[in-house]
């Protein structure tokens, strides 16, 4: 069972903000959640085959593939692009260290 401390202290890993009311609700709806899991956690499922989904499928791969941009795409967006640096897109900082 999660306690109400843990759940903040995860919201906070995620930078995730809740309200009162809505830290109740979901650490209501994750214990509910968490709870059924033990319960599956009991049953004797060793003579089953796992599954991929819902129903049994084979997952197909393919190949990757390289596709190279038209040159003159790759121009287009280069010189539409707010921000370079050399031969690269400059885009703004999204992870920090605080």
């Amino acid at each position: 069972m999660l306690t109400k401390d843990q759940l903040k202290h995860l919201a906070e890993l995620a930078k995730i903000e809740f309200t009162e009311e809505e830290l109740e609700s979901f650490l209501n709806d994750i214990n509910q959640i968490l709870n059924y899991v033990e319960e599956i956690k009991k049953l004797d499922l060793e003579k089953f085959e796992p599954m991929i989904g819902g129903i049994l499928q084979q997952l197909i791969l393919r190949e990757d593939e390289i596709e190279r941009a038209d040159p003159k795409t790759k121009d287009l967006i280069k010189n539409q692009f707010p921000e370079k640096q050399d031969d690269f897109l400059k885009t703004p900082r999204i992870i920090t260290k605080d």
